[in-house]
């Protein structure tokens, strides 16, 4: 599947997705018990990708955030709880009017501000002190593109998760997105450390086992915050 191709079918997923999405966060009552058991597991390491990273970016030197893949907003209002400049971006609009009404309920709209669109396509004229990237990777052919634009748009850290490519998760995620059409890349943790080296990050990185997922800390200036 060719890379354009690829983006449309993920936005089409996730626009269809999107009604049913928070269900991962605990809104479980309508799902059979298998998918009940599926959404618990899924939560547990989205839960502490998400507190590990505002943990990271409560440091008061990261005014501004770019939320890449940013999905129903979850992220970029916390961003913005902390009193951070945000911009998200993603190729869903269902996704985005999710985080619409969730950034107008918590009154956060003046810190948030929403692109639609393919990250690699889109040129932002400014840069951000950090990044995240939560959920994004395991809809990227080739993370290296995407990895060496942040070089041009961060200036501090970023964050980002990778999927991994074992275990039972693993595999049920690869039956359900293939029947569902949507394209998904899971990774083994030297495929995340060699796509971080290609993108020259070699010595400034730190990944992290998860569980489900590897989560990766890099610090531009090679100074990684523990």
């Amino acid at each position: 599947m060719k890379a354009r191709e690829s983006t449309r079918a993920v936005g089409r997923f996730f626009d269809a997705y999107a009604a049913n999405f928070d269900a991962i966060y605990g809104h479980t009552k309508r799902r059979h018990a298998l998918g009940r058991w599926i959404d618990r597991a899924f939560r547990q390491v989205m839960v502490r990708r998400f507190e590990e990273t505002l943990r990271q970016t409560q440091d008061p030197a990261i005014r501004s955030v770019l939320d890449v893949g940013c999905g129903s907003g979850r992220y970029a209002v916390a961003f913005a709880q902390q009193k951070k400049e945000v911009v998200g971006i993603d190729i869903a609009a269902g996704m985005l009017e999710i985080a619409r009404d969730s950034i107008a309920s918590l009154h956060v709209a003046s810190r948030v501000e929403l692109v639609l669109g393919d990250y690699l396509a889109v040129r932002f004229d400014r840069t951000f002190d950090a990044a995240c990237l939560m959920g994004f990777f395991d809809y990227v052919e080739d993370p290296v593109p995407v990895l060496k634009k942040l070089t041009a748009e961060v200036t501090g850290a970023f964050y980002a998760s990778f999927p991994k490519s074992k275990g039972f998760l693993a595999r049920q995620r690869r039956v359900r997105y293939r029947l569902r059409g949507c394209p998904l890349w899971l990774y083994a943790k030297r495929d995340v450390e060699d796509a971080l080296i290609a993108s020259g990050f070699a010595g400034l990185y730190e990944i992290r086992d998860f569980g489900r997922d590897w989560y990766a800390v890099v610090q531009m200036q090679g100074n990684l915050k523990r």
